[in-house]
């Protein structure tokens, strides 16, 4: 499969003649051609061509699994900064059971108070206004925290840097599992939670700001399987390879 890589500023005509069935989020077609809209890196490969940008801000979308801040009390809730271009409101009726929030009776600061760090899922993307937010699970949110976080670790990275964490089908979070035990959850804004011993908190924080650096570097895999001490396979490496000229791209 031919891969080919390189950086583009925002405007830049990429090639006005290129064929390519798929094109990214950041790339539009004009009279000009393909033009990113953003700094990053091009990627083509088979049909698809598609731009990874080095900053991005992040856009919440329904459903997302976040970790936020609370900045602020409203009359009926709390105001989180989620690291989007917005914040997010998170209602006092999640918190109360059985019965409506009197902000006559109820004090806010008993369930949460300025500061408190907090897993919610994004459940309405309003136009104007805040985001809502919800700490209600549903079947396939399981292995998420919700509510308030306390006693974990945490790390932040772009959401940019998540897909190369995570890897294709998981192959890269799959490899920092093998040596580094603990509960580690990865939220879709960034922030990454972690309970298990410092040491391998600072194990995995030594990885993960490898990943975020190096982001575009061939050969990451083979780097980061030294550092924990792994030894791949034939078979693994040989996949975890022919993955990584592909990882980064978007369906």
């Amino acid at each position: 499969m031919k891969t080919s890589k390189k950086i583009v500023i925002p405007g830049m005509s990429i090639d006005k003649n290129i064929r390519v069935g798929k094109v990214g989020d950041y790339i539009i077609k004009d009279n000009r051609g393909l033009v990113p809209v953003l700094l990053g890196v091009v990627q083509q490969a088979r049909n698809m061509i598609d731009l990874i940008p080095y900053k991005n801000v992040y856009k919440p979308s329904k459903g997302d699994y976040v970790i936020g801040v609370v900045v602020s009390y409203a009359p009926n809730g709390w105001i989180l900064d989620i690291g989007a271009y917005t914040k997010a409101f998170l209602s006092a009726s999640e918190f109360v059971a059985n019965r409506r929030f009197d902000p006559r009776r109820d004090e806010l600061s008993k369930y949460l108070s300025i500061g408190d760090v907090v897993g919610v899922k994004i459940s309405d993307v309003r136009r104007l206004g805040y985001f809502g937010a919800t700490i209600k699970p549903s079947l396939d949110d399981k292995d998420k925290k919700m509510g308030k976080i306390k006693d974990y670790y945490m790390l932040k990275v772009t959401t940019t840097k998540l897909p190369r964490i995570i890897g294709k089908k998981g192959s890269m979070i799959k490899l920092i599992k093998q040596k580094i035990k603990g509960d580690l959850v990865i939220a879709q804004n960034g922030v990454i939670l972690f309970k298990g011993s410092y040491e391998d908190h600072l194990l995995l924080k030594k990885i993960i700001n490898l990943i975020a650096a190096k982001t575009f570097a061939s050969g990451l895999t083979d780097t980061v399987a030294d550092i924990l001490g792994i030894s791949l396979s034939k078979e693994e490496d040989s996949e975890i390879k022919s993955e990584e000229n592909v990882e980064n791209m978007r369906k």
